[in-house]
């Protein structure tokens, strides 16, 4: 047994309950439950996910029995919330597990290569069912009731809130629990890496592994589906080209290559889970070797628009905002797309100071490797010129951590000494990538330093030892809060943990989520 207390052997069987911050519609997913009303009352907030007219998906006989298929799709489930009186936390939850329990019997098929489907669930009933004020009620009720059903089930669900005190609240709970179905060794080292990112201290490196769950096909599919649209191919003699030499050929008799290179890649629209739990972990920097904006779009849906990741080396990096390094251009930037032998040959040449960016990262922050493979010729010199800097001056231990699902024992061996390997647990790489994802999830958790949820009286009972603590802070908050400008630090330090829940007024509320929390 595991110090996680399942048993190892089951872990490949039982799903799992991913926790993401951002929106529903900017995450992939097979299903999606949408809360509603008896009167099957939607949100404008819905109409991404649902379209200009969500009346046409209302179920026949509804509100029938809380929940039920959408008419005419079955990726979407509705559940019925209440309507001015709420139906209640356990009802609701209820609910959710009931429609779960159908969606399991449909035995569908996940997609994109997933090991299991994914299922996203929205916090329900805390914003028209009546329970705005009872959020850590809903909150623990749901975590428990969906991690029963997702183990019963074999379902993967996505919890999705786009609130940023839920998500904190959320994320102290499973911390507290500590169950994610991780080898010990495994989760310390989520624990350990979690701490790096909360510290500042941690940097990405993300590869093609990452972008794949996405729709975006792997390096040689790319390659293959480029030869097959225009008709290049010959054969053996093309297929026993390396890819890099196939890509040479393809450029050789292709004028556009990289205009069809970032049409291929802008085809894959929505950030997959990945990429969600990777923005989790409040990087200030990333470098990748990918083409495509994935990354970045799930930054702006956590961060928002005023926090948009800068790309560089088209953008210069500004204060306080993360940025990403392209290492092997953008498709926003076709031209720059990096893809053939002679490309990579005078890389250094060419973008010696995106190289010596990725070095500086090695040798001042840890950086983990995620869905990258480590055969970049130009990725390894730069990593292996960091490694005899640091020996030659003394300086020894790891510079990062890979996150291998190719079990590439070899590998491993060259790299041992310079970077700490974490092989994934899994029968095959969709496994192993669930198994991935499973560790970024324990990754974000520990990562996750928001505590505006902390002294909000609507998510009371999280910490049921500090009641009295909590209420001596909010009577603190009243007595300071206007009492003049020398007390405004006080203040706001006490507003941003949430002090002053259920009374704010406009200028309150926008001081509360511009004073930051004291780090």
């Amino acid at each position: 047994m595991s110090d996680t207390g399942r048993d190892p052997s089951s872990w490949a069987e039982s799903g799992h309950v991913f926790v993401v911050l951002g929106r529903i519609e900017a995450i992939v997913h097979d299903f999606a439950l949408v809360p509603t009303s008896s009167k099957f009352s939607i949100r404008g907030y819905w109409k991404p996910l649902l379209g200009a007219t969500p009346e046409r998906w209302k179920p026949a006989a509804w509100p029938g029995k809380g929940f039920a298929m959408a008419n005419g799709r079955n990726d979407i489930w509705f559940v019925n919330v209440g309507d001015r009186s709420t139906a209640g936390a356990a009802r609701i939850v209820e609910r959710a597990v009931a429609a779960l329990h159908e969606i399991a019997a449909l035995d569908h098929v996940p997609g994109r290569g997933r090991a299991k489907p994914l299922v996203a669930v929205p916090v329900m009933g805390i914003a028209g069912g009546g329970l705005n004020l009872h959020r850590g009620e809903v909150v623990s009720q749901l975590l428990a009731g969906l991690s029963l059903a997702a183990t019963e089930l074999n379902l993967d669900v996505v919890v999705v809130t786009p609130d940023a005190s839920v998500y904190a609240a959320a994320q102290h709970l499973r911390r507290r629990s500590n169950s994610w179905p991780l080898a010990a060794r495994q989760l310390k080292s989520a624990q350990r890496i979690g701490g790096l990112a909360k510290d500042g201290q941690l940097a990405l490196f993300l590869g093609a592994g990452v972008s794949i769950p996405a729709g975006l096909p792997t390096w040689g599919g790319l390659i293959s589906q480029l030869a097959e649209k225009n008709g290049t191919t010959t054969g053996r003699l093309f297929e026993n080209l390396t890819a890099l030499d196939q890509a040479q050929y393809l450029h050789n008799n292709v004028d556009d290559l990289g205009t069809q290179v970032a049409e291929v890649v802008r085809s894959a629209r929505v950030p997959a889970l990945g990429h969600a739990l990777l923005a989790a972990l409040g990087c200030k920097e990333a470098v990748t070797t990918n083409y495509d904006r994935l990354y970045e779009s799930a930054i702006r849906m956590q961060r928002g628009r005023g926090n948009v990741a800068s790309v560089l080396p088209w953008s210069n990096p500004r204060a306080t905002k993360p940025w990403i390094l392209k290492l092997h251009g953008d498709v926003e930037t076709p031209r720059s797309i990096v893809l053939t032998r002679q490309q990579f040959v005078t890389f250094d040449a060419m973008t010696r100071p995106a190289g010596a960016l990725l070095q500086t990262l090695l040798m001042t922050r840890h950086v983990l490797f995620v869905g990258a493979s480590l055969t970049d010729d130009n990725v390894i010199r730069l990593a292996v010129e960091v490694d005899v800097f640091r020996k030659n001056h003394g300086l020894t231990g790891g510079v990062g951590t890979v996150l291998d699902i190719d079990h590439d024992e070899v590998r491993e061996q060259l790299w041992r000494g310079q970077l700490t390997w974490q092989r994934m647990r899994g029968s095959d790489v969709a496994s192993r990538s669930r198994t991935l994802e499973i560790y970024l999830d324990a990754v974000a958790a520990h990562a996750s330093s928001d505590s505006s949820w902390l002294l909000d009286q609507r998510f009371r009972g999280l910490h049921p030892d500090d009641d009295e603590l909590v209420a001596k802070a909010r009577d603190l908050f009243r007595q300071v809060n206007g009492a003049g400008d020398e007390w405004r630090g006080l203040a706001d330090a006490l507003l941003a943990f949430g002090a002053a829940s259920g009374e704010y007024d406009d200028e309150t509320a926008m001081r509360r989520w511009t004073a930051g929390l004291p780090r």
